[in-house]
């Protein structure tokens, strides 16, 4: 699947040095062997990479796969940035600044009556199964939270004394609940029951 040249090897020395060690700052998964190529989700395929890196894995993946393997990584790549004027620097901050402004708490937002009847007709299909319930059930039952500096994040139960060596704890923080949070959500929950007992 794979060629063998200079690009391989940076590639797989990306990946080694990403399989030995643990991060603390926000992390990508990658599958190793991507999906699109038959790659499965195994723990021994996944890895986690900083968006710098996966952005530099991405594209050594369009010099390393051939045929119509490559064409696949062109596409996913050409998704990552517009390939003119983007290089993995400005990638990284970019997204980084993206998160940022995703996470932040959208108040006050008005969604139109047309995309709530939209979602909710789209709703009715999206069905859990019982093997995707266990598959879920699974994948949590072996992670716990970590938190450190404000920060929380689930790890796998086995990486627990990895992490507290480095300085984490356990359990999520808490340090966001502020008076004003409280105050806050307060207010959102209000307006929700509200809006719901009007509709």
């Amino acid at each position: 699947m794979f060629i063998d040249n200079k690009y391989k090897k940076w590639h797989d020395s990306i990946i080694d040095r990403a399989k030995n060690r643990v991060l603390s700052c926000y992390v990508e998964r990658h599958h190793i062997i991507p999906r699109s190529c038959g790659g499965s989700d195994d723990k021994s395929n996944l890895v986690s990479l900083t968006v710098k890196e996966h952005f530099i894995i991405h594209m050594l993946l369009t010099k390393i796969l051939k045929g119509n393997n490559r064409y696949k990584m062109i596409l996913a790549f050409r998704f990552m940035c517009d390939l003119k004027k983007i290089n993995s620097r400005l990638f990284s901050k970019l997204r980084l600044k993206a998160l940022k402004i995703i996470s932040k708490k959208l108040t006050g937002r008005k969604v139109p009556k047309e995309i709530k009847a939209k979602i909710k007709y789209a709703r009715q299909f999206q069905v859990c199964s019982d093997e995707q319930r266990k598959n879920y059930s699974k994948m949590f039952s072996n992670l716990i939270w970590v938190n450190f500096n404000g920060k929380s994040k689930r790890i796998k139960k086995e990486l627990k004394e990895k992490y507290l060596k480095l300085g984490y704890n356990l359990g999520r923080s808490r340090e966001y609940l502020t008076k004003e949070y409280s105050n806050n959500m307060k207010k959102i929950v209000t307006k929700i029951w509200e809006n719901r007992r009007v509709a």
